[in-house]
């Protein structure tokens, strides 16, 4: 693995987005069944590192299109409420004079199953028999627009974790990036310096990453150190928006090295989908 800088995917202003956080529940009491989808799935899990080989491979010739960005997406793992027939359970919530209807899907498998466990004890006729599930991000991404068009009153989120949230006010504390904390919704964690964006050649492809924990990018670094020590001294960690990165890579004005761009989830909610695939006496 070979760590380089590059020029790719400019920070730019935050819009609305499913990738960008929706507007904070107010509570579960409100929680009720709705939007079949049907068929939740989850793709293949790899090894983390194997992440980077993957989306490089599947790098298009230009400019990318909704599809392929949710083939990217479809490496992170969310989790999801859902009743018995595999149907999202949605809160009801009020907005602007009227209701909606918000559908989320959480980067942390714990902070899901803490939700349901209120959920249970504030609608336990509804929940009874509700779970979390895994489900592929772009999975999620692809479904969402799909019910954007046929029903403005069904809101979707990516509920980040907590402590991707703190991470993402530390760096930019650090950074003095002029970005609200709350505007992030996503986080994102990427290595930037004078020359540009944190590069990795691996097997003769390059990828931008994208990290959805700072932790493990900075393992990356640390772990690049040794190879690399002059790119990775001048490397600084910086955050940007989920939401804002897919825009860019949809964009029609996208910059070619947009194709490089990928998504690296954070190293526990792989082990824990990798835990869900072992046999029960194969720890």
């Amino acid at each position: 693995m070979r760590v380089m800088c590059s020029n790719v995917v400019p920070v730019v202003a935050l819009r609305g987005s499913f990738l960008r956080r929706a507007a904070r529940v107010g509570g579960v009491a409100g929680m009720l069944m709705g939007v079949v989808w049907g068929g939740l799935s989850l793709t293949p899990v790899l090894a983390q590192e194997s992440y980077l080989l993957a989306q490089a491979q599947a790098a298009p010739a230009g400019p990318m299109s909704r599809q392929e960005v949710a083939e990217r997406l479809n490496l992170v793992p969310v989790f999801a409420i859902v009743s018995q027939d595999g149907t999202p359970v949605v809160a009801n919530v009020e907005r602007e004079g009227r209701t909606i209807q918000v559908a989320s899907f959480w980067l942390d498998q714990v902070q899901a199953e803490q939700v349901l466990q209120q959920v249970k004890a504030s609608n336990p006729e509804v929940a009874s028999k509700a779970r979390v599930i895994p489900l592929s991000l772009g999975y999620a991404y692809e479904k969402s627009e799909e019910e954007r068009a046929k029903n403005t009153d069904i809101v979707f989120e990516v509920v980040p974790r907590a402590a991707d949230v703190e991470a993402a006010k530390q760096v930019l504390q650090e950074t003095g990036q002029n970005v609200p904390p709350e505007a992030i919704g996503v986080p994102l964690f990427y290595g930037r310096s004078g020359e540009g964006l944190l590069t990795i050649e691996q097997d003769g492809y390059e990828v931008v990453p994208f990290f959805f924990d700072r932790n493990d990018l900075k393992g990356a670094l640390d772990r690049a150190a040794a190879q690399n020590p002059e790119v990775v001294n001048k490397t600084q960690i910086e955050v940007t928006s989920l939401a804002i990165v897919v825009e860019r890579m949809l964009a029609p004005d996208a910059q070619a090295d947009v194709q490089k761009i990928a998504f690296i989830p954070s190293r526990s909610s792989l082990e824990y989908i990798q835990s869900l695939a072992r046999p029960a006496n194969n720890p």
